[in-house]
């Protein structure tokens, strides 16, 4: 069967929530245009559950201001229901700052528009979340029949298809690099898509793991059954653990001044949370914004202190002091790890010249350490379960 792929043959219905009568017209004409004819309006946020509930998911376009409650707290409240977390929304605003327009990226929203807008920008929006809601579908429709084949008793059947959708590439990463490179560009469209698409894929990831795990045990192999658990929990930490990544970097990026360094300010917090080997590879891309930040370097030695490689975190300290030679945490913490007076550490020697740059943009590249980090706790829990194996 061919796949739909006009907005028109994906969304049957729509759903305009508003305050406004007059943007709930606006919007019912452009849908109409778009050939989408069931359109229904309320006013509230309650009254929008209550239907989204009543009669099944629908794309949903959202004013920020509606009669009981703020836009962005009634997506808040549909990603919070299980059953309705997957309606697409579109959200809009009379107007917004940067901040708001950052916002909807957490809000895992299809779009987000500023009124007065076009038509040909409202289509443009409209065809996102169609993108969005066709994505993977075929890998759906395949977990749906393994779930069906294991609902019929059909053990051996559903272990394969199960097994085939885990086989495939897991891309939850290299989409999640996408949207974190297009983020720190401000491209706030294509962030959007890629991070619904890495949490799609992660999602699938974790469903086809969790059907192995039953099909084994059904099976009676208690062995095959936590391992197959041991993935899909992982791939769940996983999912975390984007969502909290582009979460704090959305934060950081809506508090940008002149001169801001996103990648040094994300190290310091992730220093802070303990995560040492993230924090190394966000104050090396901070060096590469900005080669003389003696305070990257501070928290590259301590990074690198707390993985126990003293001759790095020495290494590091003294370039920032060669930087700096007045920074009073650096000479102390090059005090500390070679047991120098301070009237004896001398300003160190320059920088040494460091060798031209790829010729590929600093954030596109920049954002490859994300995928390792965000892999991490899988790639643990794998070789936890291959040692139990």
């Amino acid at each position: 069967m061919t796949e739909p792929t006009t907005p028109a043959a994906l969304f049957a219905t729509a759903l305009i929530v508003s305050a406004s009568d007059g943007h709930a017209r606006v919007d019912r004409d452009f849908l109409k245009r778009a050939r989408i004819f069931a359109v229904r309006h309320v006013a509230s946020g309650a009254e929008a559950l209550a239907a989204l509930r009543r009669d099944g998911l629908t794309l949903v376009l959202c004013d920020d201001k509606l009669t009981d409650m703020d836009g962005r707290d009634f997506v808040a409240a549909l990603r919070a229901d299980p059953a309705l977390a997957a309606a697409p929304v579109i959200l809009t605003a009379a107007g917004g700052t940067k901040a708001d327009v950052l916002s909807a990226v957490k809000l895992g929203v299809a779009g987000f528009m500023l009124r007065p807008y076009s038509e040909v920008t409202f289509q443009r929006h409209l065809a996102m979340a169609a993108h969005m809601t066709r994505f993977a579908a075929a890998e759906r429709a395949a977990l749906a029949r393994a779930v069906h084949k294991e609902a019929a008793g059909d053990v051996a059947g559903a272990q394969h298809a199960f097994a085939a959708l885990a086989k495939a590439p897991d891309t939850a990463p290299r989409l999640f690099e996408e949207g974190m490179a297009a983020l720190a560009v401000r491209d706030v469209e294509r962030a959007i898509l890629a991070f619904h698409k890495a949490l799609a894929v992660n999602k699938l990831y974790v469903e086809a793991h969790l059907g192995l795990a039953r099909a084994w045990l059904a099976k009676g192999s208690t062995r095959q059954y936590r391992h197959y658990m041991k993935q899909a929990a992982s791939a769940c930490a996983r999912e975390r653990r984007f969502v909290e990544l582009r979460d704090q970097f959305v934060s950081l990026l809506a508090a940008d001044e002149a001169g801001f360094n996103p990648f040094l300010a994300l190290g310091h917090e992730l220093l802070g949370e303990r995560h040492y080997t993230a924090a190394v590879s966000l104050y090396r891309l901070a060096l590469e914004l900005a080669p003389k930040n003696a305070d990257a370097y501070v928290g590259l030695s301590k990074a690198y202190h707390f993985l126990r490689r003293p001759d790095l975190a020495e290494r590091a300290v003294r370039k920032g002091i060669s930087l700096n030679e007045r920074h009073l945490e650096a000479r102390t913490i090059y005090r500390r790890l070679t047991g120098v007076r301070d009237e004896a550490i001398p300003g160190l020697e320059a920088p040494a010249a460091q060798p031209a740059a790829q010729h590929l943009p600093l954030l596109l590249r920049g954002v490859l350490y994300l995928a390792g980090l965000a892999t991490e706790t899988l790639v643990r829990s794998r070789r936890t379960s291959a040692k139990a194996a």
